[in-house]
């Protein structure tokens, strides 16, 4: 019996810590392939130190852990003396209110903090921006506290409550019996509670994801947007040192919960050395605040003008697989700061700024998003003077349906949704038009695009609907189709398409043309096609400049910078999309520009149609047939 539980406590830590194993082993491999060891190397880490943009990202990070921290062992700490003090029943229904945020889904949290803050900011103080750092910090605060004050709980619980009031009949008062007696009685719970809110909030990405803005942006809400690449191996450099970190803080909680417990049996007097040791901790920890603090404000002013630029996930070059960084490209031109932040559909998009979420100058989004933002004034119109490249934009990407007088939008890219599929598991003879989503052959391998409009145009091009249609009772026939493919599905996919795809979990996806292409890069199986005499999407994403853009100047700069054809043939090498600039095809790669996938052919385009906006009625009514269709059953 002893030999087995050995044994299954050897398999439980192996599972636990292999992963681990595995990403250090990556983080010193020569080579880019985490199955193949190449050689031992520092390169990544010294990738990692000279990329400034990751670097801020992780002292954002840690900016924001060691803030709430801070405030939440603070206020904590009180909290829980406050809560020992109650009666025994009333103390029980207060820790249980406590251990409510540890205890509910962390998507419930962040979603009713997010609608809290917009409440507040938007609806009663009338802010344009109610999501900010501050909302951030008090998000990660938030959750911190019941760590703090279930760590600090056990200590109190322990301590002699004699103690306190021999050192008041001494002559303290009731606040110096606190510094004197109580904090040294709990101060392994207390170091233990934010070491865990610590860790939490360093870790955090669901809650953070709802709360944040476009100010300020933390680590694990960046990295989300790297599942469009395989991740670079100086990621690989940054999770060891962040594993390094958390494995060192949690050694010390382990080791100071240790102490403490030899301290109690031994009953000997505290020694020297260990008061200069925790005096040392707290005047690090105090020192950390006021740097970070320090840096917070130095880095707010820093620089006159901010960019605030809200586009899709892994939409810009950002300097890795050698291509140029567009972002420092621009700074370095023009002196100005961009805060760059990423949205994975149109309907988020939108959602946060027509809830006043968020405040932001540039934004990306897709024809029928601009032709709704441009009917419900959200846009401004822009200053054509400011942005002479667009002389550049080929003729047919002027004046489009969904901004007919060209007074809102430039094109930023083109492209096409169709099917892509593994051609060593799909038959070709399978391979013709959107049936193939339907065929019960692929039952559990089929991938279904997580967005209504694409979902429910798909549909539509299946039955031979216009769609564009307003007919609620050919939307319902869709929706029913819809509901049909339901149980071949695996699963309703956004950016988690690349993993599942390329790693072959899944072997028929829907999704945009230039993403496909970035798929086949990395899996010589994958194959990609428009359906054959059928319809399908014919998109463009195009900048724009919303109504809550507090710097227009520097937004129509960087919207010009972007028209340059060379950036522009620079900036499609890496996002894989068609640019509506056809001067910019001499600067890319000769395998994108001559691609199909990229560029198909005018024959084949004619069967391309583009959505149109439709009333905001029959918005809701889609959405609602596509939860129904899709998610309820």
């Amino acid at each position: 019996m002893k030999k087995a539980n050995r044994l299954i406590t050897i398999l439980m830590f192996a599972f636990l810590y292999i992963p681990m194993v595995v990403l250090i082993v990556a983080s010193f491999n020569t080579g880019n392939d985490i199955t193949k060891f190449e050689g031992f190397t520092f390169k990544q880490y010294a990738e990692l130190f000279r990329d400034s943009g990751l670097l801020g990202l992780l002292g954002n990070s840690i900016l924001i852990a060691l803030l709430s921290t801070g405030i939440s062992v603070a206020f904590g700490t009180l909290a829980a003396v406050g809560i020992h003090s109650l009666k025994p029943r009333m103390r029980r229904l207060v820790m249980s209110m406590t251990n409510i945020p540890m205890t509910n889904p962390d998507i419930v949290t962040g979603v009713s903090l997010s609608l809290l803050f917009v409440f507040v900011g938007t609806g009663l103080l009338g802010q344009r921006e109610s999501l900010t750092f501050w909302t951030l910090l008090l998000a990660h605060v938030t959750f911190g506290l019941p760590y703090v004050i279930l760590n600090v709980m056990p200590k109190l619980q322990q301590m002699n409550p004699a103690l306190t009031d021999a050192a008041m009949d001494l002559g303290c008062t009731p606040v110096k019996a606190f510094f004197k007696v109580i904090i040294h009685e709990i101060m392994p719970g207390v170091i233990a509670g934010g070491i865990m809110a610590f860790t939490m909030s360093l870790d955090d990405f669901v809650i953070s994801y709802f709360v944040t803005g476009s100010d300020f942006v933390t680590l694990p809400v960046e990295i989300y947007t790297y599942t469009k690449k395989p991740i670079p191996p100086k990621i690989y450099a940054m999770f060891t040192l962040l594993f390094g970190l958390i494995f060192v803080l949690m050694l010390t909680m382990n080791l100071l919960q240790l102490r403490s417990g030899r301290k109690k049996e031994s009953k000997r007097p505290v020694s020297k050395a260990w008061v200069i040791t925790r005096r040392c901790i707290a005047g690090v920890a105090a020192v950390c605040l006021v740097v970070g603090c320090g840096f917070l404000m130095f880095n707010g002013r820093q620089h006159e003008t901010v960019l605030n630029v809200y586009n899709w996930g892994m939409n810009i070059a950002d300097g890795t697989d050698e291509t140029m960084d567009i972002i420092a490209e621009f700074e370095k031109k023009t002196g100005i700061k961009v805060n760059y932040s990423t949205y994975e559909s149109n309907e988020v998009l939108y959602s946060k700024l027509k809830n006043g979420g968020i405040s932001v100058d540039v934004i990306i989004p897709s024809d029928y998003m601009i032709d709704r933002m441009i009917a419900e004034n959200m846009l401004l119109e822009l200053d054509f003077a400011n942005i002479p490249n667009f002389s550049y934009v080929d003729e047919q990407f002027k004046n489009p349906a969904y901004d007919p007088e060209n007074k809102y939008s430039v094109p930023y890219t083109w492209g096409t949704v169709g099917i892509l599929y593994n051609t060593k598991y799909v038959d070709e003879a399978d391979v013709t038009g959107w049936e193939l989503l339907w065929n019960e052959k692929y039952a559990g391998k089929i991938l279904m695009i997580d967005n209504s409009r694409d979902a429910m145009g798909i549909a539509q091009y299946l039955l031979g609907y216009d769609v564009n249609t307003m007919d609620k009772e050919e939307l319902q026939e869709c929706a029913d189709k819809l509901a049909e493919q339901r149980p071949l599905v695996q699963q309703y996919v956004m950016d988690q398409i690349y993993a599942t795809m390329e790693n072959e979990e899944a072997w028929i996806a829907t999704y945009y043309a230039g993403d496909c292409m970035l798929m086949m890069e990395e899996n010589e199986d994958l194959a990609f096609y428009l359906p054959e005499n059928q319809g399908f999407n014919l998109f463009t994403d195009a900048m724009c400049i919303p109504y809550c853009c507090e710097e227009k100047d520097a937004a129509e700069m960087f919207i010009d910078f972007l028209c340059d054809p060379e950036i522009s043939g620079a900036n499609m090498d890496y996002i894989c999309y068609a640019s509506p600039i056809s001067a910019a095809k001499e600067y890319m790669e000769d395998y994108l520009r001559e691609s199909e996938v990229v560029y198909p052919s005018e024959e084949v385009l004619k069967r391309g149609t583009a959505y149109a906006y439709l009333s905001e009625e029959i918005s809701r009514y889609v959405e609602n047939l596509y939860q129904q269709a899709t998610k309820l059953n």
